[in-house]
């Protein structure tokens, strides 16, 4: 058997392996390259178009480059729209946040000057001229552009160094994010920002175009770093990663990883790009550490600790804890037991605890001889001393009696006997004041002593009697006040009311209580609700009395807390105010409004008119002011008596308003002088046709004084706002002009302002 067949399929199996998948991977569909536009577009696109031919060739399918920006980065991710992107470290850690990566294939390469590095830093600059910012701590309070938040190099990197120095950049200064680190350098040297933020590399990259570039920016806190061939202000980080999408072949992953790596500094497609190639991937953990310490997504939010997570972490210091406060309870008790028992065995032994809080005195034969330190403060002495050797009976009033009466000898001879006394007294302290107890005398000595001892205790009941003599006086004054008051269960039931309660509400005390006391209608229970959550309310409305009548009532209402500090009861105070108001409401009338015709007066008129005038600018229509002035007035009032003249002002009067709208003013500003505002003046024409009407209404005869009179009406009138702001007075004065020249014009007539040139 000769070996030809034996050797056929070897050579075709080899010829398989060598041949086909070149040609099977080129019909595979293009491999869609990501990567992140920090510079125009068309500047990376230039840079990278040949990385991507490269690609293509080495792994023998098509390569896609698509230059984006962060957030398009983002949504070709999101719609799976990329297999491979490259970004810079921050914006790859957010990334890899939101979904799930294949991990690092390779650290970029940059070089410059055939100095190659891995590491990427921040450059922080001012403008030339600016030699105030001299040192990171005089940015505080400046403007300062950056690229966006999720640059490492222009925002992230300085930031850091800033939050060492002192300066908060979230705080102490504004940011200005422009989108791409060239938009930066353009904002510093034009002013619009102070300083900027941008990565290490791209003022040597713009300096090619601009030769004199570097010497018109400061460079603040400029670094010494051997071997780094780029200006910067910051530490060093990894340099931008390679990634690629988890539905990425491995064998297509592999491939493209094999030609990164191949990748030499002098090929075109890395002199194009400005790298020396790709590396083996970085350790990314400084650049995580960067966002965490500045709190920056993804690491802007705290993690969420349960109770779970700390018993598993701090077990045995709970354990050892929870078994030591157990062993302090249980010593606690143990040590209350024994001090019990122990004072119960003392108790009898004992004729004086110094200690004690209550005040307590040994008399003999009358006098004191011992006492604690609570009994020298109660009587205000200024020591022991001062007190043994004195007779009780020294410390009563003048008439020498207590407050019940006995004498403070038979008293004693009694508790001698062995009588125990308990009684409510009245004494006087050594500084002169006087002090309510409430004394207990008992023997403790034993029978046949030769010298019987007292035991007298006293409890200082001062506060209690206070607060008795004033609630005698608070009875006597929610008897006899004059405004009402009522006091309330928690829900709001009256449960007792005065005398002027009743009167002011024409119920009964038997009709009030168990009801609701008077209430706004708007708010009813409600206010109940606000007095206990505000601890008090107070406001006006209006009820009516029993009789019918409507009242105006001014009413207080407070919540009433026990020991706890929970609402028990409310007291409400409140007061007939109806005449108040009424004449309020009259002062105010005559203050505002003309007392003849009833058109407000030259005080409304000018309030009016700074509120059209700002509503005016606000919605950005004309408000025209009209001065009116009657014309042959005077020898009506000559000819008929100012009764005549007072008749005819309130008809005219009535007559104008008739022809202005609702929301129109007419006042009248004394004498036979009217002003008007109109506004929301659409067209002059609208506005003329206006000044007509009230021209013909004035100039119709009026019926006064069994007589027809007849008289006119000159008007002026201005509109605002014009070219320069005026005030109110300015607007009148204005009007009042033009009025005046339409009477030199032949009066019945209407003339608007001019100004001065036609004065």
């Amino acid at each position: 058997m000769t070996p030809r067949p034996r050797l056929a399929p070897l050579l075709l199996l080899l010829i398989s392996l060598l041949l086909p998948w070149p040609a099977q991977a080129m019909s595979d569909p293009a491999l869609r390259f990501g990567v992140f536009a920090y510079r125009p577009d068309h500047v990376i696109r230039e840079r990278y178009q040949p990385l991507a031919d490269y690609l293509a060739d080495k792994v023998g399918q098509p390569v896609l480059l698509r230059v984006m920006g962060q957030d398009d980065m983002n949504r070709a991710l999101a719609a799976n729209q990329l297999d491979f992107f490259l970004t810079n470290p921050s914006h790859f850690l957010l990334i890899r946040s939101e979904r799930s990566l294949t991990g690092v294939l390779a650290t970029l390469v940059r070089e410059r000057s055939g100095v190659a590095t891995e590491s990427v830093g921040g450059v922080i600059f001012s403008a030339a001229d600016r030699s105030d910012l001299s040192s990171l701590k005089d940015l505080a309070g400046q403007t300062i552009a950056t690229p966006g938040f999720h640059f490492l190099g222009g925002f992230q990197a300085p930031a850091l160094e800033l939050r060492d120095a002192g300066v908060d950049l979230f705080r102490q200064t504004h940011l200005k994010l422009v989108g791409s680190h060239d938009r930066v350098l353009k904002a510093v040297l034009s002013g619009d920002a102070d300083a900027g933020f941008i990565r290490t590399g791209i003022l040597e990259q713009l300096a090619e175009d601009n030769g004199d570039l570097l010497a018109r920016i400061r460079v603040l806190n400029r670094q010494n770093l051997p071997g780094f061939p780029y200006i910067a202000s910051t530490r060093l980080y990894p340099e931008w990663p390679l990634a690629a999408l988890p539905h990425v072949r491995s064998e297509v992953v592999r491939r493209v990883a094999s030609a990164l790596f191949a990748l030499e500094p002098d090929h075109p497609a890395a002199r194009a790009a400005r790298i020396a190639g790709f590396a083996p991937p970085a350790d990314y953990q400084s650049v995580e550490h960067l966002a965490r310490s500045l709190r920056i997504a993804p690491y802007d939010e705290v993690p969420l600790v349960s109770w779970v997570d700390v018993f598993q972490q701090y077990r045995p210091w709970l354990l050892t804890v929870a078994t030591l406060v157990l062993m302090l309870v249980v010593a606690t008790l143990w040590l209350g037991k024994k001090r019990r028992e122990l004072s119960l065995a003392q108790r009898r032994l004992r004729r004086l605890v110094q200690s004690w809080p209550q005040p307590m005195l040994v008399l003999r034969d009358d006098r004191f001889v011992d006492c604690n330190r609570a009994a020298v403060e109660l009587l205000r002495a200024e020591g022991e001393g001062s007190l043994l050797g004195q007779r009780l009976a020294a410390f009563l009033p003048r008439d020498g009696e207590s407050a019940e009466g006995r004498d403070t000898g038979a008293l004693l001879a009694r508790v001698v006997a062995g009588e125990v006394a308990r009684g409510e007294w009245l004494f006087r302290r050594l500084d002169g004041s006087d002090v309510w107890v409430e004394m207990t005398l008992a023997p403790i000595h034993e029978r046949g002593e030769p010298e019987p001892y007292v035991l007298c205790a006293w409890y200082d009941i001062t506060g209690r009697k206070e607060a008795e003599q004033r609630q005698r006086m608070a009875a006597s004054v929610f008897e006899h006040a004059r405004e009402a008051i009522f006091i309330t269960d928690r829900y709001g039931n009256v449960i007792d009311v005065n005398d002027a309660y009743v009167e002011i509400t024409g119920r009964s005390r038997q009709e009030a209580v168990g009801q609701l006391p008077p209430l706004p209608l708007e708010e009813g229970a409600g206010v109940f609700t606000s007095a206990r959550a505000q601890g008090f309310w107070s406001g006006e409305f209006s009820c009516r009395h029993r009789k019918g009548d409507s009242r105006i009532l001014a009413l207080t209402l407070s919540g009433v807390p026990d020991d706890r500090g929970r609402i028990r009861h409310f007291v409400g105070v409140f007061a007939d105010i109806t005449r108040l108001k009424a004449q309020e409401q009259k002062l105010l009338t005559l203050a505002h409004f003309d007392a003849l015709t009833g058109l407000p007066n030259r005080v409304l008129f000018a309030d009016r008119l700074q509120q059209n005038m700002a509503q005016a600018r606000r919605q950005g229509y004309q408000l025209a002011v009209i001065y009116i002035d009657l014309d042959e007035f005077k020898p009506v009032n000559d000819a008929f008596g100012h009764e005549a003249g007072d008749e005819l002002l309130k008809e005219l009067a009535r007559r104008m308003r008739s022809e202005l709208r609702e929301e129109d003013t007419l006042a009248r500003l004394g004498g036979d002088e009217f002003a008007a505002q109109v506004v929301n003046v659409e067209h002059p024409e609208r506005l003329h046709g206006l000044l007509e009407r009230m021209l013909r209404v004035v100039s119709e005869p009026v019926w006064v004084a069994n007589h027809t009179v007849e008289v006119s009406a000159s008007i002026g009138y201005t509109l605002y706002p014009q070219g320069e702001e005026l005030d109110g007075d300015q607007l009148l004065r204005q009007a009042d002009q033009a009025m005046y020249r339409a009477k030199q014009e032949g009066r019945n007539r209407c003339c608007r302002f001019q100004g001065l040139a036609d004065g």
